[in-house]
């Protein structure tokens, strides 16, 4: 990835954004380019450049948006395992976009068979949703409502 100013990335758990500087800092003594993200909210996250390339990933292309239609379009993966126990791997799914549908899809499953979710199974459904619609809102260069209501489409809510 080249991690010039002006490209749209994703860092993980964090969110998307485009690349708004390099900047020369001093970092533990060492000089070392950083770049800077401009997230959703209005967040700022600067990173030195050896790290940025291994923890972000450029936002979905094409191919990637077909994948998330299809996940989302599927139906979802039902699970007896309680909770607390699929909370770690649902945690891993934050850092794909792939995976990102995959917990919109169960969990929208899980309510409409199961009733409510728990609250924290509730806030990382939350999460993953606001986490994929921004991604999908910058990959379509729409707004994230419009993205929202692109992944209810998706899922057959609407």
């Amino acid at each position: 990835m080249r991690l010039a100013v002006g490209d749209l990335v994703v860092y993980g758990s964090h969110g998307a954004g485009a690349i708004v500087a390099r900047r020369t800092r001093d970092l533990f003594g060492n000089r070392q380019v950083v770049v800077v993200l401009a997230l959703a909210g209005g967040l700022s996250v600067e990173l030195p450049l050896a790290r940025a390339d291994k923890l972000l990933r450029p936002v979905a292309d094409e191919t990637e948006i077909r994948r998330v239609n299809d996940v989302l379009s599927a139906a979802a993966v039902p699970s007896d395992v309680p909770w607390l126990k699929r909370r770690r791997d649902e945690l891993a799914k934050l850092n794909t976009t792939v995976g990102l549908a995959e917990i919109i899809r169960d969990a929208t499953g899980r309510q409409e068979a199961r009733g409510p979710l728990s609250p924290s199974e509730s806030e990382l459904f939350r999460r993953a949703r606001n986490l994929l619609a921004t991604e999908i809102a910058l990959a379509l260069d729409i707004e994230p409502t419009e993205a929202s209501g692109w992944i209810d489409q998706q899922l057959g809510l609407t």
